[in-house]
């Protein structure tokens, strides 16, 4: 009798740890309508729209972006379906020249372009927000762009502040520790019109990291990119938890009681980065079976693509939607 329980005690542990999805999310999840919040159009095509839109409409990705370079030809070509965004490119070339340290400076020419174009962008309508931005990836992402610096600083605090004045976002690509929470809850709070988004779900595999912010400001939400194995293939370490939130047709027990704990501060995205820009029906694929299959259907709709409408203010209506 004893075996008999220890073997049905083992023939529970994937339910214990993978909830059961049912019929009509598994159908839903085939073709619901996505809006992948951490599509980088600028690192392997170039200001090339025609790469980035059949891959769109292949996989019925309505909207995309969120993060990288503002891309004129992109940018009107794609239309009201990108989502774009500064900053990035001026995150990296600071780094590159000036350092850990130059990323604080506020002075650096670089950012204070970067502000000026910001203000801009934002009075134009050409761009919705910031990111992605590194603060603090010390050990997540290759190492050559690792760094650790405190994410409230003078350069993200202008960023925050532009922002806000506009009710836009700020894509923050960073790691859970007592340092990052003191600040990000700071922000979120003196700057209550910019929603904050964590790339990757702070890259950890503990939902309870992200529960710790959401229960207290829902302006902070965040994007599951990099949370399966197909980013878990091309990691070599680089994001120690990568891979570890969903695989190609389950959800982690915690993060699903998580997103439906939550389920307007969750989003999806594919992050087709660094060696994946042309495995991206693979990437879209994975979150559909991984991800959305495994939520009711209501919470599967806000995930996919009801958030991101709501939160960069993306134009839609039900019979494009169908299509």
């Amino acid at each position: 009798m004893n075996m008999k329980l220890l073997l049905l005690s083992f023939l529970l542990i994937p339910s214990l740890v993978f909830p059961q999805h049912s019929p009509q999310s598994v159908e839903l999840a085939k073709t619901i309508p996505i809006a992948d919040v951490h599509m980088h159009v600028d690192f392997s095509a170039g200001d090339q729209p025609e790469f980035y839109l059949e891959q769109m409409n292949r996989n019925n990705v309505k909207w995309a972006g969120a993060v990288g370079a503002y891309l004129p030809n992109t940018t009107q070509a794609l239309g009201d379906r990108y989502i774009p965004t500064i900053g990035q490119g001026e995150f990296f070339a600071v780094f590159r020249n000036s350092g850990r340290s130059g990323l604080t400076n506020i002075e650096d020419p670089a950012f204070q372009r970067l502000f000026k174009n910001a203000e801009n962008g934002f009075l134009a309508k050409r761009v919705k927000g910031f990111g992605e931005l590194h603060t603090d990836n010390h050990s997540s992402g290759p190492p050559m762009i690792r760094r650790h610096i405190r994410t409230d600083n003078p350069v993200i605090r202008q960023i925050y502040t532009i922002a806000n004045k506009y009710g836009g976002f700020v894509q923050i690509h960073a790691q859970m520790d007592n340092a990052f929470e003191k600040d990000i809850l700071n922000l979120s709070a003196e700057f209550p019109n910019t929603t904050t988004v964590l790339s990757h779900c702070l890259s950890t595999d503990d939902a309870d990291d992200l529960r710790v912010l959401f229960k207290q400001r829902s302006n902070i939400v965040c994007e599951l990119s990099s949370g399966g194995s197909m980013h878990k293939k091309l990691s070599l370490g680089y994001k120690p938890s990568i891979g570890n939130v969903f695989s190609s047709t389950e959800l982690k027990k915690d993060w699903k009681k998580l997103i439906e704990d939550y389920p307007n501060q969750v989003m999806i995205g594919s992050d087709n980065c660094c060696g994946l820009e042309n495995q991206y029906d693979e990437l879209i694929a994975e979150l559909r079976g991984g991800v959305l299959q495994n939520l009711p259907p209501d919470v599967m709709e806000n995930v996919a693509y009801k958030n991101a409408v709501r939160i960069f203010k993306l134009k839609s209506n039900q019979s494009s939607l169908l299509n």
